[in-house]
């Protein structure tokens, strides 16, 4: 199930260069830090240089946690996991190298016709070990488009920052960033991370500009204003740059659709095909880290939120710089548990590592992260940290969790969390994902795998080299690095049959690619850009009204 290389193999950097999210683990050597996992889902910030590095676009968001762990021990590991088609798992280990906006190597890596606005690092990775799994556990997921929410908001506040350094004469301090201005998110929410250790140090005070990105969104208004001024006649001298400061371009544009809705000579009825738009909260023009918050448990609302999420991800790291952090993407499916709120566990599926229980099982670690964010609705990210006890399949407490006719096939351990932090955050730069359904092959894997056993057991009292407990034995007893995984005493112990084997678990049933809509195109360019929010609407309200007044009076 689990194979590894020591570069990036051929087929690999193309599928990588396919997907459309990945995700980032990183984490500080002290036992009491807390283990990092991110999401990255924005078009065109990854990039492959060859086979043995990588780099991608950092946008500025909730927290600088990889910036600060890379600058202390470089560790980093990312991952890609298949949604469509066939399953798989990647995962890039390596040492990552930080470049701050405004750096030499940043501007050689992006020029300001590459640059995405928001940016604030290049982080570049030296890939040391490349691993791949079979991903059976990982859920069908149909790509919809990219939001564009962030990069909108994001502009705002770049433009805040460059008509401040137009105005000014002198050279700036950290006291003088406009308060809506990237520079002082920069030196206000990204200085350190929440362990303390260093996050950006220069980006600040970099004297490059981001006008050529601001003026994309500066185009876009002034080209629907100029269509508009011919449209009502306006003299073709008016002062565009006024009267784009003075109009929402959402709420023109509502406007503008108004107008025209209100002329067409049919009614006009709502359709059921709005949902696939899915909702999209109102634009609150701040950055995405200004709707950061912490917890010292797990609130009410985001419980209910969390028990509607289809997977998690779970990242865990050794104490030894030189350990390979780890990162996992977890099925919901019936294996999630919320105790209260400061509680949860899941029941962990046999697979070709054991790195998560191996790090959490290290004397004096135990530390662990749980990630969830939204793929459907409105944007959200929520992180779970905590310490983490393994209970084996076999033990007294496995026991207690999971009686025997609960347990599914293939597991493995309970992992109790005990949550001592909750962060929430915004999740502007993940894109739209439909649930479609679970896969079931990890399930029929490990049934088939248990069945063996019960034979044997049943023949001879003792377990098939074929089965589920040879399987923990050579593949499950100690992670990459060599840390103690799977106690075989304990199953061992414990050897009975699995009694499984009359479940039944139906094929993989990945919707057809004729009956899946692909993302449109223009997806991402309007609807992802969070144009249907109050703004639009009030527009479009006031434009069909002022013309059906029209066409009554005049």
């Amino acid at each position: 199930m689990g194979q590894f290389h020591d570069e990036i193999p051929d087929f690999l950097i193309t599928w990588i260069q396919k997907q459309e999210v990945f995700w980032v683990a990183t984490s500080p050597l002290s036992a009491e830090g807390h283990v990092n996992v991110s999401t990255k889902g924005l078009k065109g910030t990854f990039h492959i240089i060859d086979s043995k590095r990588v780099w991608y676009e950092d946008l500025t968001g909730s927290g600088v946690e990889t910036i600060s762990h890379l600058r202390e021990n470089g560790r980093i590991t990312i991952l890609f996991n298949a949604f469509e088609g066939p399953p798989r798992i990647a995962r890039l280990f390596g040492k990552g190298t930080v470049y701050e906006f405004g750096t030499t190597e940043y501007n050689e890596l992006l020029p300001a016709q590459l640059r995405k606005p928001g940016s604030r690092a290049v982080i570049m990775m030296d890939v040391e070990k490349v691993g791949t799994s079979c991903g059976y556990g990982v859920p069908f997921f149909e790509f919809k488009g990219h939001r564009e929410k962030y990069y909108n908001v994001a502009s705002r506040f770049e433009q805040a920052d460059l008509t401040a350094q137009q105005e000014r004469t002198d050279k700036p301090s950290n006291h003088s960033f406009p308060e809506k201005g990237l520079r002082h998110y920069f030196v206000s929410h990204n200085a350190t991370s929440i362990d303390g250790l260093p996050g950006l140090t220069v980006a600040h005070e970099t004297p490059r500009d981001c006008s050529i990105v601001t003026q994309k969104e500066s185009q876009i208004k002034r080209g629907i204003l100029s269509s508009l001024a011919k449209s009502l006649g306006v003299n073709g001298s008016i002062d565009l740059l006024k009267m784009q400061e003075l109009v929402d371009i959402r709420f023109l544009a509502g406007t503008i659709m108004g107008l025209v809705l209100a002329t067409l000579p049919c009614n006009i009825t709502c359709s059921s095909s709005h949902k696939s738009f899915g909702p999209h909260p109102r634009s609150s023009g701040v950055l995405p880290d200004r709707r950061r918050e912490f917890f010292d448990e797990i609130p009410d609302f985001l419980i209910s939120w969390l028990k509607q999420q289809q997977m998690f991800w779970t990242a865990t790291a050794p104490l030894n710089g030189a350990g390979h952090v780890n990162l996992s993407p977890k099925c919901t499916r019936g294996t999630f548990h919320i105790v209260d709120q400061h509680r949860v566990w899941y029941e962990d599926m046999s697979g070709s590592g054991v790195e998560t229980i191996s790090h959490l099982k290290e004397p004096g670690n135990g530390r662990i992260t749980v990630l969830f964010h939204a793929f459907e609705g409105p944007p959200r990210i929520c992180r779970l940290f905590g310490t983490g006890t393994v209970h084996e399949y076999g033990s007294a407490e496995y026991n207690n969790f999971i009686s025997p006719g609960t347990r599914v096939p293939g597991s493995r351990a309970v992992i109790v969390v005990d949550v001592h932090k909750v962060g929430t955050s915004c999740g502007y730069a993940i894109p739209f994902y439909q649930f479609k359904s679970h896969r079931n092959q990890l399930l029929q894997w490990a049934q088939k795998k248990e069945s063996t056993d019960d034979d044997a057991l049943k023949a001879s009292n003792e377990p098939s080299s074929k089965g589920l407990y040879s399987y923990w034995k050579e593949h499950n007893a100690r992670s990459i690095d060599g840390i103690a995984g799977l106690d075989s005493k304990t199953f061992e112990e414990a050897v009975n049959p699995f009694k499984t084997g009359d479940r039944v678990f139906t094929s993989d049933d990945e919707p057809s690619t004729t009956s899946i809509r692909k993302a449109d195109p223009s997806a991402g360019s309007f609807w992802s850009n969070n144009m249907l929010d109050l703004k639009f609407l009030t527009g479009l309200i006031l434009g069909v009204l002022a013309t059906s007044m029209a066409t009554r009076y005049v």
